[in-house]
């Protein structure tokens, strides 16, 4: 098989990638509800890591669901016992992101602004 055939399955995979975050971020903006969360836990990563807050909230229909969310996603100084404002999508509950990250343009989002360098090297490689 071709190499440069080979280098089109992880730039495929990677487009795929892109519409997947895409379409659940756009998802959690279009139809999201907002609600409380309260915030039960923080875990600290290695040296030099930020926090990652742990929230818990319920659905409109009861259900108890939890999320993480990055130090930049929650209001400065956050804290266990704090409650954060988040947004789910009520037909997939597990589409969620705090209010705070639903609200940052699409192109300060550094998955998909990885997601993007990623394509743009593979087809750099294809076409150069």
């Amino acid at each position: 098989m071709n190499s440069d055939r080979l280098v089109l399955i992880p730039a495929s995979l990677g487009v795929v990638a892109f519409v997947w975050v895409l379409r659940k971020r756009l998802l959690v903006r279009t139809r999201g509800v907002e609600v409380d969360a309260r915030c039960y836990d923080r875990e600290w990563r290695g040296q030099g890591g930020g926090p990652t807050f742990l929230l818990s909230f319920r659905t409109a229909d009861g259900r108890r669901m939890t999320c993480s969310a990055g130090e930049s996603e929650v209001p400065a100084g956050t804290r266990t016992g704090d409650t954060v404002k988040v947004r789910y999508d009520p037909v997939a509950p597990g589409r969620v992101e705090t209010v705070i990250a639903s609200r940052r343009p699409l192109w300060k989002r550094g998955d998909l602004i990885g997601l993007v360098v990623f394509e743009v090297a593979c087809l750099t490689y294809i076409v150069g």
